[in-house]
């Protein structure tokens, strides 16, 4: 059994993340997840909003832990050194005791081989093993880090959970009909993941390719189309659509572009013009779609009526607040 420690920066969306990587989760406790987990290197190389992961050594009560401790074979997964991390305990005097029941014991508190750590949910105590942490550098790949930049661009983060979302396996191609400056395809290519982004407009790809060979991306394609006209299937499909009332759209009409500017005129107008727009373009993915489609709309938006006119469910839902007049909705969509 592992132990996972998720964020509490959305639980929700750290929960879904989790399971749709690795199936149902046996419990949850707080922020805390118990369940069966394979190849955890491959899990910690993708997870977005799951701290560390380790391997349940024992269950116990206050009361029973010193007794435990002595009892527990520690030789037979101490390597080399380590280091003890108690939350609520005594550190030095648990450290202590495993110290004298290890052979040829040797103490690094900066860089262990073993962690052994012990923690506290509510009436039980966990004594595990840390297998991985978190270590995905999200800061340094944050859009003003980039070669090229775009305002609108997703947080490194919450692009990954998006991916992971799809339950889609490394095998699995991820698609991104408005990839913009590459954010999301730039999280499923660094997960080993084939990726295709496409763009109406050629700057933003040339900012795409640019972002992708910069974090040395190689599967990834990118493709000059309209998102409401395309053909090709996916089985996966992620997605921050274009939004904001005081950006513009360009669209393709009697096969000339047509700049529509959202922040003037009436903001009922913008609103209405935009979910024609995102109508338009579900539409076409329910034709697209094989498997799973996890999609970004604004909040002022009418977006469970769009999801129904264009046939979807929404399987789940997560909200993310940016600013007072925008919020983020996050939706899982099938067909």
């Amino acid at each position: 059994m592992k132990l996972l420690l998720l964020s509490k920066e959305n639980i929700k969306l750290a929960k879904a993340e989790l399971s749709a990587l690795i199936g149902p989760v046996k419990k949850y406790s707080d922020n805390w997840a118990f369940a069966e987990a394979k190849d955890i290197e491959e899990l910690s190389n993708r997870l977005a909003y799951t701290k560390a992961i380790y391997d349940i050594l024992f269950i116990t009560r206050k009361d029973k832990l010193k007794e435990n401790i002595k009892a527990f074979d520690w030789n037979s997964i101490y390597k080399k050194d380590f280091c003890v991390r108690a939350h609520g305990f005594d550190e030095k005097g648990l450290a202590g005791l495993i110290w004298d029941n290890l052979k040829n014991p040797k103490v690094n508190l900066t860089s262990p081989k073993t962690q052994f750590e012990f923690h506290n949910t509510k009436d039980k105590i966990y004594a595990s093993l840390l297998l991985a942490q978190n270590q995905h550098r999200f800061k340094d790949r944050k859009a003003h880090k980039r070669p090229e930049s775009h305002p609108t661009a997703l947080d490194p983060k919450l692009a990954r959970a998006l991916v992971n979302l799809t339950g889609a396996s490394l095998k699995d191609t991820i698609c991104d009909p408005f990839c913009g400056a590459g954010g999301i395809l730039i999280e499923a290519g660094l997960m080993g993941l084939k990726t295709v982004g496409y763009d109406l407009y050629l700057s933003m790809l040339d900012k795409a390719k640019k972002n992708l060979d910069h974090f040395k991306i190689k599967n990834y394609k990118l493709i000059k189309k309209d998102a409401t006209k395309l053909s090709r299937k996916f089985d996966y499909i992620v997605t921050d659509v274009p939004y904001g009332l005081n950006t513009s759209i360009w669209t393709k009409e009697k096969n000339k572009l047509q700049k529509i500017s959202l922040n003037k005129g009436k903001r009922s107008e913008s609103i209405k013009y935009l979910e024609n727009f995102y109508l338009k373009f579900l539409k076409n993915m329910n034709k697209i779609l094989k498997k799973r489609a996890i999609v970004i709309f604004p909040n002022y938006v009418d977006y469970k009526k769009i999801i129904r006119l264009s046939r979807f469910t929404i399987k789940d839902e997560f909200s993310q607040f940016i600013h007072g007049s925008l919020t983020r909705k996050i939706l899982v969509l099938e067909n």
